[in-house]
């Protein structure tokens, strides 16, 4: 054995060899990498999710009214229980959002912020892995991984929930107020899907900017995006009586779930209408993915977010412990 490793170690091509990797596994590597030192990027989406299945195991009582008509009154009272059971998957998913939301935007301005401030960075820049796979594995994680792990999170969690309930509404524990739907449970979450697809597409270049203040800000980044976004305006404000910086992010906000929803309900997703429920599902119907994906800004957003990743790749390369 030690001949054999003395051969290897004799022979350059044959070290290079052994050495070189192709670079889908090495960015494979760095995002696990990613996984294993920012594990607050799964365990928060996991704390969460488990403190929505223990409410459904204590929860005591449920009742449903809607402009003063109780909801076993309804006509079509299956149909409003699946709709209702949408609903409450819909609205299980929010808390999910907005830690997503949360660790995301703490993930991509500590990432090349923190291997800076405690000097790991001469260590990584030691090993053969280019600086744009190293910053490319963070943007992925941050835009991909981490809301498809939540996702599915969420999916597993409301089974989960939803057995939980339905387990206590048989025993007679709270009312029967949800009915199970398979059809309209997958049309729920291919909704969420649907969503979560246009949103890491859409704020892609929120994103990048975030991992380039994160390898630039000095002496803090979290400073700048907390301060820029505020200051910026108001100066223009001040010194030019404008207000398109306001505009621009206001718009790069939110501008793209009217496009998505502009379809027969112009714009108003119809889940709650007079005393009647629709179940999530329908907002597929109403959805017109075609007008987001032919959105010019959509794209122009994606070269930006591609043009701030080189950027910073560029600046890692150039920095030092300080």
């Amino acid at each position: 054995m030690n001949s054999t490793i003395a051969d290897t170690a004799g022979t350059p091509h044959a070290t290079a060899a052994h050495v070189a990797k192709p670079p889908v596994v090495v960015l494979l590597a760095l995002i696990r990498r990613e996984l294993w030192e920012h594990r607050y990027l799964w365990i928060a989406p996991l704390a969460v999710e488990a403190a929505l299945i223990a409410l459904g195991a204590i929860v005591g009582h449920a009742h449903l009214q809607l402009d003063g008509g109780d909801f076993g009154s309804w006509a079509n009272l299956h149909a409003e229980k699946v709709a209702a059971f949408t609903i409450l998957q819909w609205a299980l998913s929010v808390p999910l959002v907005v830690v997503l939301l949360g660790v995301v935007s703490w993930y991509a301005l500590d990432c090349l912020y923190a291997e800076r401030k405690d000097r790991s960075i001469l260590f990584w820049k030691s090993l053969p892995v280019s600086d744009g796979l190293t910053v490319l594995s963070k943007a992925l994680v941050a835009l991909v991984v981490a809301p498809l792990v939540t996702f599915a999170v969420a999916l597993v969690g409301y089974l989960m929930f939803a057995g939980i309930l339905g387990v206590r509404m048989a025993l007679g524990g709270i009312p029967s107020v949800i009915s199970f739907d398979l059809v309209e449970w997958f049309r729920t979450e291919l909704t969420m899907l649907v969503m979560l697809i246009v949103a890491m597409l859409w704020y892609a270049p929120v994103v990048a900017a975030m991992l380039l203040l994160s390898v630039w800000g000095r002496p803090n980044p979290f400073l700048w995006a907390l301060l820029a976004p505020v200051v910026a305006p108001l100066i223009e404000r001040i010194a030019f009586g404008t207000h398109y910086l306001a505009s621009f992010m206001n718009y790069r906000a939110f501008d793209i779930w009217g496009t998505l929803a502009y379809g027969p309900a112009h714009g108003h997703f119809r889940i709650v209408s007079g005393h009647s429920l629709h179940p999530v599902g329908t907002l597929l119907d109403e959805f017109n993915i075609g007008a987001v994906f032919t959105d010019i800004d959509l794209w122009l957003g994606l070269a930006a977010a591609a043009a701030l990743l080189y950027a910073a790749a560029r600046l890692r390369r150039s920095c030092d412990e300080s």
